[in-house]
């Protein structure tokens, strides 16, 4: 009798550890079919999530660049001028911001297109006890104003960032002019487009380790034919950026009103 109850007894254990064994296998299973979609899901919503995120800061800096003028101004006499918007004109404005770079203008309207550029000005300061050159920051004034472009004008403008081979003096430079330009430009009406360099030069296969600084001079003297004299030294890389620069924006402005007429015209069907 007790070695019956022994036995029954081990069946017993052996079988609840089998039973135990099999259910525990079976929610962990299902448990881990349940919950890896989830945390599938998750991660995906998170990573749209942070997507978004990235959209709205792009955009809340682009829109912190984008000055609304008024449709009149005060002048100093009392009297009022009527602002002239851009009112769908074609005007590209490219800003090559280093002390040896460039603005360029192309403009597109009942006469014609046409392209120019001007050299970015600057003066000669005192700093420390060295001679250096800075931006001038009344004349750049002067020229942007001497364009005449519509307000609401695009500029498209070389993005500042700094490597770590720079110096602290080169950095420094390089984000005040910089800095000096977009504040001129948001000032006197005009909408801001920073562009990182590797953007625009891929556009034109001006980036990588083959690229130099002449083949900036001669794709701009393919692409403006008519400006190419003001190309010819190396010095006048600046110029050639400049005028590369607001070919990129204007490309990629013809892109997006292309795209926003597409959508017009789907919505009007």
């Amino acid at each position: 009798m007790s070695s019956l109850s022994s036995k029954l007894k081990r069946t017993f254990a052996f079988t609840s550890v089998n039973l135990k064994a099999f259910c525990t296998s079976e929610i962990t299973s299902n448990e881990t079919q349940i919950l890896t979609p989830v945390k599938a899901v998750k991660r995906k919503s998170a990573r749209a999530r942070d997507k978004l995120f990235d959209v709205q800061l792009k955009g809340n800096w682009l829109a912190s660049l984008s000055c609304s003028i008024p449709e009149k101004s005060q002048l100093l006499n009392g009297e009022e001028e009527l602002n002239h918007s851009n009112g769908g004109s074609d005007w590209v404005i490219g800003i090559d911001p280093d002390i040896s770079g460039a603005v360029a203008l192309l403009k597109s309207d009942e006469s014609g297109s046409s392209a120019q550029v001007s050299d970015s000005p600057h003066l000669q300061v005192l700093v420390g006890k060295s001679v250096r050159r800075r931006p001038d920051a009344k004349s750049i004034v002067q020229l942007v104003h001497s364009f005449n472009a519509p307000i609401g004008t695009t500029a498209y403008i070389e993005q500042s960032i700094p490597y770590p081979q720079d110096g602290k003096l080169a950095c420094w430079s390089g984000a005040f002019a910089y800095g000096l330009w977009i504040g001129i430009l948001v000032s006197s009406g005009f909408s801001v487009v920073p562009v990182p360099s590797s953007t625009w030069k891929n556009v034109f296969e001006l980036s990588g380790s083959r690229s130099r600084k002449d083949d900036s001079r001669r794709v701009a003297s393919m692409l403006f034919p008519s400006l190419s004299s003001l190309l010819k030294r190396k010095k006048d890389n600046g110029r050639a950026e400049a005028l590369l620069i607001a070919a990129y924006g204007k490309g990629l402005k013809k892109k997006l009103d292309s795209s926003c007429n597409s959508i017009s015209e789907k919505l009007e069907n």
